[in-house]
């Protein structure tokens, strides 16, 4: 297959310093890849070593299967959306979003014009062309960056945490925006953030990065529903982690001690594999977990003490000490709430087909 972006065993150091181990990504066309982390991962390396902005210590970087090691940023055809924007603040919002094709030598007026009145249609510019960036909201000021980005037509879009600056009701919005405004320019596009809900909204696929390298690399619902390690289970969305011996296994079902000696049946695909003895991590999401449950018949039934009620709007989190220095979030519908309060006991249930066997 011939990918619009290729990283090949990529990899950046500085003295002892590894920001990027052997990176390999793989991107076609018209496919929006977010690259999620922590601060310090390599991700923001990464996309600047695909910008031309750092040079990588090994390995190769391909733009439609042309090598781009040592290319300058400019001969890339690549354009960058920035955290700041990066607007020109004396030129107004046409001609912030015209230099691009101004850059490219273009310079037939009406040309500039037209390209310039289609793509303020686009993003819902019009009638501010002959603005200066100060009279504009974060909001439209993003969309003038966005603007000069892609009316170059670039063969890659790279996004360096482009709405952190904008409050959340604007970035729910705009990041929506973004998404649709590239599927419809069929726009190849690297989008790094640290905001899960974010990359989860905005994304075909996600690669979750951690020490520099890419831990994961899949589609939304399948991060979110089966993270292959520990790490990402905790680090895309909440999860609570029951560590313990492998007691019997009887095809996809398990049977584990935990180490709160808890006895924990669950149900996980290639659990086969496993034996008796064999240390392992279970995950449980907070809203897979069935509070009030009580009887002895009760799988998975264990109890502990509320020590925090946060009100979450349309869900409640219960934090439950269960012992051993165990912490429990448990969240609940509104409507489906429990009647207890901090201090009380709360029983609750693990739900065996959605615990989730991780690498540790």
């Amino acid at each position: 297959m011939d990918y619009q972006l290729e990283l090949t065993n990529v990899a950046k150091h500085y003295k002892d310093f590894i920001a990027v181990d052997n990176v390999d990504l793989q991107i076609k066309k018209g496919e929006i890849i977010s690259l999620l982390g922590s601060s310090g991962c390599g991700k923001t390396t990464t996309l600047r070593m695909i910008a031309g902005l750092i040079e990588p210590t090994k390995g190769t970087i391909r733009i439609q299967g042309e090598n781009m090691n040592g290319v300058p940023p400019h001969k890339r055809d690549i354009s960058m959306v920035f955290q700041n924007y990066a607007l020109f603040p004396h030129l107004s919002v046409y001609e912030n979003i015209v230099y691009g094709l101004k850059m490219r030598k273009i310079r037939d007026k009406k040309v500039l014009m037209e390209r310039a009145r289609e793509m303020m249609d686009i993003v819902q510019l019009s009638g501010v062309e002959n603005r200066l960036p100060r009279e504009l909201s974060g909001g439209q000021q993003q969309r003038v960056s966005l603007a000069r980005a892609m009316i170059v037509e670039p063969k890659v879009m790279l996004f360096d945490e482009p709405l952190s600056n904008l409050d959340a009701k604007l970035r729910e919005r705009t990041r929506v925006e973004i998404r649709n405004l590239l599927k419809r320019m069929n726009v190849t596009a690297i989008y790094v953030t640290h905001d899960q809900e974010e990359a989860l909204t905005i994304s075909d696929r996600i690669a979750v990065m951690n020490k520099g390298k890419i831990e994961q690399i899949t589609v939304p619902t399948e991060l979110y529903t089966k993270p292959a390690t520990k790490f990402i289970a905790g680090f895309v969305g909440h999860a609570n982690f029951f560590e313990g011996t492998v007691q019997h296994v009887d095809g996809d079902r398990i049977l584990v001690k935990s180490k709160g000696r808890h006895l924990i049946q669950a149900v996980v695909p290639g659990a086969g594999r496993l034996s008796a003895g064999k240390e392992v991590t279970l995950a449980i999401r907070p809203e897979n977990i069935l509070a009030g449950a009580s009887g002895q018949n009760m799988p998975n039934l264990v109890s502990g003490t509320v020590t925090a009620r946060i009100y979450l709007g349309s869900t409640v989190r219960y934090l439950v000490d269960a012992g051993e220095g165990k912490e429990i979030e448990i969240d609940l519908q509104t409507k489906h709430l429990v009647d207890c309060g901090e201090g009380d006991t709360i029983h609750f249930s693990l739900d065996e087909n959605n615990l989730i066997l991780v690498n540790r």
